[in-house]
């Protein structure tokens, strides 16, 4: 194995996140360091491919400190990645209730404590999904600046995984109240679990970015000194 698969195969390893755009990272960096070796034996032709291979691994620095910043480019995708599909189902989510509950409605009006807890919810979703679209011009604005961008990756975890547990307890709450014939906190569990799969996908966006921000060893969570790529859809 050369110096510089060896290199890469290590940095592979200690990377985790958007598979996608950590492909195309590893690729960037292999053929980063092979055009490095390729200048070094055109300055010095008398040095082995083997050598040259080496200066271009050392000169690109120890996995151990170049890791951290490539993972924070990762987190900034992450990160990017969840606000988006918040920010999109998070106004479905109260379009569609809205209307199933449109449709179910037998003309009972709910009590003043179903009103003000459905009255809350949908202020709670429109707020969540607002802040979801600003995060989403911040990342921006934190991947052109090079900003440290673990701060803002956290905030995004967290709002999502609160947003999630925020959805689910009021559902529960609404549908063990509802004016058209209460159920118990069993039915409302039973009843639920159709919902389960987009909860849990929503859930597992929260907390995938909260992991990719842990401190993984030497250099972790240091400023990345390189702008990171603009995150797209």
């Amino acid at each position: 194995m050369t110096a510089i698969d060896s290199y890469v195969r290590e940095l592979d390893r200690r990377l985790h996140g958007p598979r996608r755009r950590k492909a195309d990272m590893i690729v960037e960096v292999r053929d980063g360091l092979r055009d490095a070796a390729d200048a070094v034996r055109a300055e010095s032709p008398d040095v082995s491919a083997a050598e040259a291979e080496r200066q271009a691994v050392e000169e690109f620095g120890p996995v151990p400190a170049v890791a951290p910043e490539f993972q924070s480019e990762l987190a900034v995708a992450q990160a990017w990645r969840t606000a988006w599909v918040f920010a999109i189902a998070l106004p479905l989510v109260m379009t569609v209730t809205t209307l199933m509950w449109r449709a179910g409605s037998t003309g009972v009006s709910p009590s003043p404590a179903y009103h003000d807890l459905a009255h809350a919810t949908d202020v709670f979703l429109i707020a969540a999904s607002v802040g979801f679209a600003v995060a989403l011009l911040l990342l921006h604005v934190v991947a052109r600046r090079a900003a440290s961008p673990v701060l803002l990756v956290r905030i995004v975890g967290v709002a999502a995984v609160t947003t999630v547990l925020g959805m689910m307890g009021s559902g529960l709450f609404l549908t063990m109240g509802a004016p058209t014939g209460g159920t118990s906190l069993w039915g409302a569990l039973v009843g639920g679990l159709p919902t389960l799969p987009g909860y849990a996908l929503l859930l597992y966006l929260g907390v995938r970015c909260l992991r990719l921000t842990r401190t993984r060893g030497p250099g972790a969570g240091r400023p990345s000194r390189r702008p990171a790529p603009v995150p797209s859809a």
